[in-house]
């Protein structure tokens, strides 16, 4: 069995040396370097989740960069002064037993592309760090390591206090010595935007990063291979996956529409799985021919958008057949989906299910997709690590696929991954993925397609074999992708690939503090194409205007005090009473006032730092399904973090501006005590053994399938949004909260909670 190989942390590892054996399992090799010698033995797991690992569970769809927590070490096992925590999937190199060469010092002599593409890594990961509060990680030189083109991290970092782009910026600045001279002024200029703080958020600094990369990319010359194939297995009757390019076919060509390959495990039995794998290729494709790929008009964002549309087309197809031949139970047919397509510089990854894509390098295999299924959602959520996760009953359960319910409750996954040197993408059904056989195998079978010495026809006969002989109980699919990249004339690179520097980004968003108080200069926006414009007053205005002005400012003031502020309305009712009695110039009936509830305006507008509370039902029920604000992960982004419900309190931390318009950063400050009460955290030890299902659509939770040479039906569930709790954050668009919040709120400390000014890191979780 490989040596498994583990970074650890905590107290109790500072007294140890190399060669202790801790607890009787653990080698340690060399400085909080360490070796399991019983890795099949499932390692001591917590009894409560502790938030100094949170992030790393929370932060489980990022695994190609972050570490994953193995396991505990307690004191009271190992009889040592502390606990340890140990981390798999580390940058740890196996043959010399020590860690990754750190960024900084891999980053001189470095290809423009690649470290392009290594700043461009760090800048996808800076919002959700900054979500889960380690963003100081990506400002710690020796924490960020390189393996190849992937940036992988150590540990994590905690904040102390949020920090800012700007800071990165200045970290960055200390590289552009040897930086490529390709990119050196793209970046100097880069980082004096970010050290202004003209690059306000992540998706600003990936922006600006992918159109580097997109004109580096065109100096390579880039061809692909592509070959798919499927079989029934040893142990089924009939085979219900299905591939793109059909079974036994082999592409070669250039990366765009036709380089392309798509994967799907269909669900719900005979008649069922076969026919809902076949509707989703069919959708999929007819949706790739009607999407315009060239570079002309590449925009990764309006892709990747376009790619998940695509998925949800493809459910609906298959959830609109069932509904109209009655299926239900498990009848519902269903399907997986990964699909990878090549497109410029980039490859495009979208994912349903539990069907997988590999990346396969020189330097090593990575796992790309996470599984949608039941242990990777309670990791996700921080309540179980993930090895104990997968030993609950129905870890394997899917959490949503293709067909079951409505593309409401879908979130496909889409990845995008700049490729600047030859890699292969394996994409795979379970058949191939169960027991680990492509870490086993990729080595000896995948990695020699990247020196010539097996063609991806080859592979892919041998990779179905291997299913079957050592795994054998399901269909097995296979898809190669073989992308090749060439610098064209490296002896002339520096020449070549100058890039000019890019537009100076979105003007940033103007803060009211920063607006000019003359009122006498009106100020006048452009339209887009023409550069703002103050006009100044013009000399000819009497001074008897702006007398008037200032009145009718003065009157307004008066009014908007009278009504809004308590005080000064009941001194103004107080004098009035001195003078016109107690009634002033109004008499009173005997019938009793009518009172009239006041209405707050519509709410159009929400700044950073201001209060909101989600408005309650019409009945006054908190808490109510309907009254409630769904926050996302991050900017753009379809992943629902949590819920927040009827009468909470929550703070606008951030506000940020996008082609779709203002997102808003929120921090939930509390939530009403009769919700809280009646929302228990699940303890982090779950049950799986009742699975929720649809209720539209409802669909079987069904246990995991075992070797049988009967129809298994793969289990599905219904995807469960968390409710967010006191002190996290999310971010929604501006518009789909102003409808249902009031602002403008005078709030007691209670109310404020977690965001009382005492609170130093809004970020925190």
């Amino acid at each position: 069995m490989a040596k498994h190989y583990l970074w650890a942390l905590g107290e109790g590892i500072k007294g140890c040396k190399p060669g202790d054996l801790i607890a009787g399992r653990y080698l340690v090799k060399r400085d909080r370097l360490l070796v399991d010698t019983q890795p099949e033995q499932l390692p001591e797991m917590p009894e409560e989740i502790p938030s100094v690992v949170t992030p790393y569970l929370r932060l489980f769809a990022y695994q190609l960069h972050v570490p994953q927590v193995y396991g505990l070490v307690s004191s009271q096992r190992s009889k040592l002064s502390g606990d340890i925590w140990l981390l798999e999937n580390g940058p740890i190199l196996k043959v010399t037993e020590s860690l990754m060469p750190e960024l900084a010092d891999s980053w001189k002599g470095a290809t423009a592309m690649r470290q392009l593409n290594w700043l461009w890594q760090i800048s996808q990961l800076w919002q959700p760090f900054i979500a889960q509060g380690v963003a100081s990680t990506l400002l710690t030189p020796e924490l960020q390591r390189v393996e190849g083109q992937l940036v992988r991290f150590l540990e994590f970092q905690p904040d102390r206090k949020p920090p800012n782009l700007s800071q990165l910026g200045k970290l960055w600045q200390q590289w552009l010595e040897d930086a490529h001279p390709a990119i050196a002024n793209f970046l100097r200029q880069l980082c004096q935007q970010m050290v202004a703080g003209q690059v306000r958020n992540g998706e600003q600094l990936m922006g600006q990063l992918d159109k580097a990369l997109a004109k580096c990319g065109r100096f390579y010359d880039r061809h692909v291979e592509i070959a798919t194939g499927t079989d029934v297995g040893r142990a089924r009757a009939h085979n219900e996956d299905a591939c793109y390019p059909p079974s036994g076919t082999v592409f070669s060509g250039n990366p765009g529409s036709s380089a392309c390959a798509i994967v799907c495990d269909g669900i719900g039995g005979q008649d069922g799985g076969e026919i809902a794998s076949a509707e989703a290729i069919a959708v999929l494709r007819d949706k790739l021919d009607q999407m315009p790929l060239h570079q002309a008009n590449w925009d990764p964002l309006s892709l990747t958008s376009k790619l998940e549309r695509a998925a949800c087309a493809a459910n609906d197809k298959i959830a609109g057949r069932n509904d109209s031949e009655h299926r239900q139970g498990r009848q519902r047919m269903g399907t997986t989906l990964v699909m990878a397509l090549a497109h410029i510089h980039e490859l495009y990854v979208a994912h349903v299910g539990d069907s997988r894509a590999y990346w396969i390098t020189r330097t090593g295999c990575y796992q790309v997709t996470l599984d949608d299924d039941v242990a990777s959602r309670e990791v996700r959520l921080g309540y179980s690590l993930y090895r104990d996760a997968l030993e609950q009953v129905a870890a394997g359960a899917l959490i949503q696929a293709l067909g079951i319910t409505s593309s409401n409750t879908l979130h496909p996954t889409v990845q995008r991954f700049p490729v600047d040197e030859d890699c292969v993408l394996l994409l795979c059904s379970d058949g191939l993925s169960d027991k680990d056989r492509v870490e086993e195998c990729w080595e000896a079978e995948i990695l020699p397609i990247l020196d010539g010495s097996i063609g991806v026809a080859a592979a892919r006969d041998r990779l179905i074999e291997i299913a079957n002989t050592r795994n054998g109980h399901d269909n097995v699919t296979v898809a190669l992708i073989h992308c090749q990249a060439h610098l064209r004339d490296e002896g002339n690179t520096v020449t070549e690939l100058s890039i000019a520097p890019l537009d100076t980004p979105p003007e940033p968003i103007i803060d009211p503090d920063e607006l000019p108080t003359d009122l006498t200069v009106p100020t006048i926006i452009g339209n887009g194409n023409s550069p703002t414009q103050l006009l100044q007053p013009e000399k000819s205005k009497s001074s008897f205007s702006l007398l008037l002005k200032i009145v009718f400012l003065l009157g307004l003031g008066g009014v908007f005090s009278y009504f809004f502020i308590p005080p000064v309305g009941r001194a103004i009712d107080t004098a009035g009473e001195s003078i016109f009695g107690e009634r002033g110039f109004i008499k009173r009936g005997n019938t009793p006032e009518k009172i009239v509830e006041s209405v707050p305006p519509p709410v159009k507008s929400l700044e950073t730092g201001s209060f909101i509370e989600i408005k309650s039902s019409a009945g006054g029920e908190l808490g109510k399904e309907g009254e409630s604000l769904d926050l996302r992960v991050a900017i753009g982004g379809l992943t629902v973090k949590g819920t927040v419900p009827a009468g909470s309190v929550l703070q606008v931390t951030n506000k940020q501006l996008t082609p779709q318009g203002n997102w808003l950063e929120l921090k939930v400050c509390s939530i009403p005590e009769i919700v809280r009460s009646n929302s228990p955290k699940p303890e982090s030890n779950k049950d799986f053994s009742t699975v929720s299902k649809p209720a539209l659509n409802p669909s079987p939770a069904v246990a995991t399938p075992t070797p049988s040479p009967s129809p298994v039906v793969k289990p599905t569930v219904e995807v469960e949004i968390a409710q967010l709790q006191a002190g996290e954050i999310g971010w929604i668009q501006e518009q789909a909260a102003v409808s249902k919040v009031v602002s403008n709120l005078v709030l007691n400390p209670s109310k404020q909670g977690k965001c009382v000014a005492s609170d130093s890191n809004p970020n925190a979780n």
